[in-house]
């Protein structure tokens, strides 16, 4: 890695997998997810007077990862480079064994069944322990708007899942 601003390897080392573990939740084809994780922390790099000075950067992260993954994604569709489910199930338990458990296909799989605002509300929300008010700002709405995705998103997973698919947050 090239030489940038200073605190911004620690930044890389510290945010790229929490950007990439985001992510996860939303797409299972590993090169679209490594090309929007790189193209948020080129994004991070680019503004990095404004992003270094943040106390928490996840938000502003994760909204542009989300912005970065569409990206990513219309540029392999337009490649015909996109992969079906099942492929792509197959393919990600063969390729890392510490991604697939880290994954749990099965929980993961429900997840992008949601609409794309449940998905990052929940993600933000249980994957990283994110406040709504803060989840709000990334999301560019209310707190309000936040909790209705999340116990949405929450009541379709059960639905899916059963009740134990999304342990972790009472709230």
């Amino acid at each position: 890695m090239p030489q940038g601003p200073p605190g911004f390897e620690r930044f890389f080392k510290t945010y790229h997998p929490t950007v990439c573990r985001y992510l996860l939740w939303r797409e299972a084809e590993h090169s679209v997810l490594e090309d929007a994780a790189q193209l948020t922390m080129l994004s991070a790099y680019r503004y990095w007077e404004r992003v270094g000075a943040m106390s928490d950067p996840r938000g502003w992260l994760f909204k542009v990862a989300s912005q970065r993954l569409d990206d990513a994604r219309q540029a392999r569709n337009r490649q015909g480079l996109l992969l079906d489910a099942a492929t792509l199930r197959d393919r990600v338990a063969a390729q890392d064994e510490i991604a697939a458990c880290d994954l749990r296909l099965d929980i993961i799989h429900a997840v992008r069944k949601l609409p794309a605002r449940q998905q990052e509300a929940l993600a933000m929300r249980l994957q990283f322990c994110m406040e709504y008010e803060d989840i709000a700002q990334a999301m560019e709405t209310t707190p309000a708007t936040v909790r209705s995705h999340v116990h949405a998103g929450r009541k379709t997973l059960r639905a899916i899942l059963g009740d134990g698919g999304t342990e972790g947050d009472r709230s």
